[in-house]
């Protein structure tokens, strides 16, 4: 069994087994075993898998474990909602950043361009250890980048927030000025639970991918950092996360790369 797949195995059970003590609504509950269920049997199935099958399953195995966690999402706890937003405005002045100004410039547009990519970098992350003809290192990848993610996740039912975006009203309340806005407000609508992660699952698997490829394949390293840099600001541009999920985000990434690869 790779460690990635004993990861796989440890958060999928750990989560099936809370859905039936935590306080959730049936439907949620009914759902989070369903998505724990689905998910252990697909990494069994990568455990006797070999080759390519195996080396892509965590894949959407990493989408049913965001999706998971999400069901343990009911409410914002007032006080850390409170604390968090009192962080951000502090952090803000500190750095006299108006986030407003850049959002309506051609940083903005570049930033929520930079944003899209928090879907698809997974999977083009490991394409290209692929390319760069480093399938031996598929599982250091797959270490790197779920003990980065995944605790992003595993902290969702204890520190339940709503984003920046929509604790300012401008998520669903008003129309954006750009497509490319448009088009990130309509993924996050349909693709995520809107709930906030800390740290931020996308900033941190994305850092991740890029320190393993740096270590690896120096030269898709550095486009996955810039892809990296450019997803992170545009979660603060944006709004699609505070500037605290951003920094322990890649605090979190870090701290993994140099125990598990490094170390």
């Amino acid at each position: 069994m790779r460690t990635a797949e004993l990861v796989n195995f440890v958060y999928f059970t750990f989560f099936t087994v809370l859905a039936f003590v935590w306080a959730l609504p049936s439907s949620s509950r009914i759902k989070a075993v369903l998505i724990g269920l689905a998910a252990l049997g697909m990494n069994g199935i990568a455990i006797v898998a070999s080759g390519m099958l195996r080396d892509w399953i965590p894949v959407p195995l990493m989408a049913l474990a965001y999706w998971q966690s999400g069901c343990f999402f009911q409410k914002p706890n007032p006080k850390l909602q409170a604390m968090f937003e009192n962080s951000e405005g502090k952090i803000l002045r500190l750095f006299r950043v108006d986030l407003a100004r850049y959002a309506q410039t051609w940083v903005g547009t570049l930033l929520e361009l930079a944003y899209v990519f928090c879907y698809p970098v997974v999977p083009l992350g490991l394409a290209s250890l692929y390319v760069a003809g480093f399938k031996s290192a598929v599982d250091d990848y797959w270490t790197v980048v779920l003990l980065s993610a995944y605790p992003c996740y595993v902290l969702l039912p204890f520190i339940q927030l709503l984003p920046p975006r929509l604790v300012e009203g401008n998520g669903h309340t008003s129309r954006p000025s750009h497509h490319f806005r448009r088009f990130n407000l309509w993924l996050v609508r349909h693709l995520t639970h809107e709930a906030n992660t800390f740290p931020s699952g996308h900033v941190a698997a994305s850092a991740a991918i890029a320190m393993v490829l740096l270590w690896f394949t120096p030269v898709a390293g550095i486009v996955f950092a810039l892809i990296a840099i450019g997803i992170a600001a545009g979660c603060i541009v944006g709004r699609y996360h505070y500037v605290i999920d951003v920094a322990a985000a890649f605090l979190l990434a870090g701290t993994i790369f140099v125990i598990a690869v490094l170390s």
